[in-house]
């Protein structure tokens, strides 16, 4: 190991502080592996442990600003400094593991996922759009605020709870295992660290806008899913609240189609289903391609291009109701550690290049499905 320098530190601060930090830059030297994951320990109290801990004299320095360059600088190992991040994510860890059965059972209580219309976590552009720029009488207001609005905040609410703690519960499953080296403080674009390789952790659903690529990419006519829904409904004279926002009105549709008594409305409901699970099963088979379209089309506001591992949860018999599987403990530890234990993780599997527009990038990439 080279000795470690203040400047080496400063440099590496540049490039971690750029918009567009290059992680894998970062860490394919290895003081810059040590200088993320001392980063990932960015609270002063976590760096005055882990200095008491090697008995590294503070000089009475308290801040994160004078720490990290301190312990930079020092005789400190990357092994030591992980064993200390291990310690001190074990004593957290112990505090939520008490808690966990009782968190769980409270989040069996939720019955249905509904954001109440408002998507992209913009709660101000909702409000707005819906009821501040349109509405001028007050009453009409106040009206609108008791009922509806009020009832779209508590959706939002609930969804954003129950989606936070499972993906705690989560994130805590792949750190308890022994190969994962874990986060304990907030660090840009990382979780946790499987070897040397710092990944993001994303937990999500199998895309609806890769679906209707697919269609397309299969000469499905329509190419999107809700059309042909619709169609269906028409065809059978099915009737369905269209004034309801799109992901409410599919879930509408789909349980008006699976349970119609007549044969030939399930026949064409299973002809439906049958289009969705062969794509699925494909993207399960050969991935690539749907790690290239989560890349490039992640949302803009927060594009990076960070290693990614994709938790991506699929309930076969019904799509819409993946997200119970957030909160299906058992089947999630069971997966993901079978996963941890026997993947390669090899650099020469995991690098994917995509493209937006005409820049062309390089991440490390995996995905795990869970599958019902």
């Amino acid at each position: 190991m080279t000795a470690r320098t203040l400047e080496d530190f400063e440099r590496y601060e540049r490039e971690y502080n750029q918009p567009d930090c290059d992680m894998n830059l970062l860490v394919s030297e290895e003081n810059g592996l040590f200088y993320l994951t001392l980063r990932s320990l960015a609270r002063s109290e976590y760096l005055q442990y882990v200095a008491q801990n090697e008995s590294i004299d503070t000089q009475n320095i308290t801040t994160i600003k004078g720490l990290l360059p301190l312990l930079y600088t020092s005789t400190l190992t990357l092994d030591t400094l992980r064993q200390a991040i291990r310690a001190l994510y074990t004593v957290e860890r112990a505090e939520r593991q008490t808690e966990e059965p009782a968190l769980l059972a409270e989040l069996l209580k939720l019955r249905v996922f509904d954001w109440g219309g408002i998507h992209q976590n913009d709660i101000n552009r909702y409000l707005v759009d819906r009821y501040v720029k349109p509405i001028k009488n007050y009453d009409t207001l106040v009206n609108k605020i008791e009922t509806e609005a009020i009832q779209s905040l508590k959706g939002f609410v609930l969804c954003s709870w129950y989606n936070n703690w499972t993906s705690i519960l989560i994130e805590d499953i792949f750190k308890d295992h022994s190969r994962v080296a874990p986060t304990v403080g907030k660090i840009k674009q990382v979780d946790f660290f499987i070897g040397d390789t710092p990944f993001d952790l994303k937990v999500t659903y199998f895309p609806a806008g890769f679906l209707k690529e697919e269609r397309r990419r299969r000469g499905i006519s329509p190419i999107d899913e809700l059309a042909e829904l619709k169609k269906l409904c028409k065809q059978f004279d099915i009737p369905v609240d269209s004034t309801r926002p799109d992901p409410d009105l599919k879930v509408d549709i789909t349980t008006a189609l699976s349970e119609h008594p007549e044969t030939e409305v399930q026949e064409a409901y299973n002809a439906f289903v049958s289009t969705r699970r062969s794509i699925i099963d494909e993207s399960v088979s050969n991935p690539r391609p749907l790690l290239t379209w989560l890349y490039e089309n992640q949302g803009m506001q927060r594009f990076d291009t960070s290693n990614r591992l994709f938790l991506v949860l699929i309930d076969r018999a019904n799509l819409e109701e993946s997200w119970k599987l957030k909160r299906n403990y058992s089947l999630l530890t069971r997966e993901i550690n079978t996963y941890l234990n026997t993947r390669s993780f090899s650099p020469q599997n995991l690098l994917l290049t995509w493209s937006v527009g005409t820049r062309s990038f390089e991440s490390y990439a995996d995905v795990l499905f869970i599958l019902r």
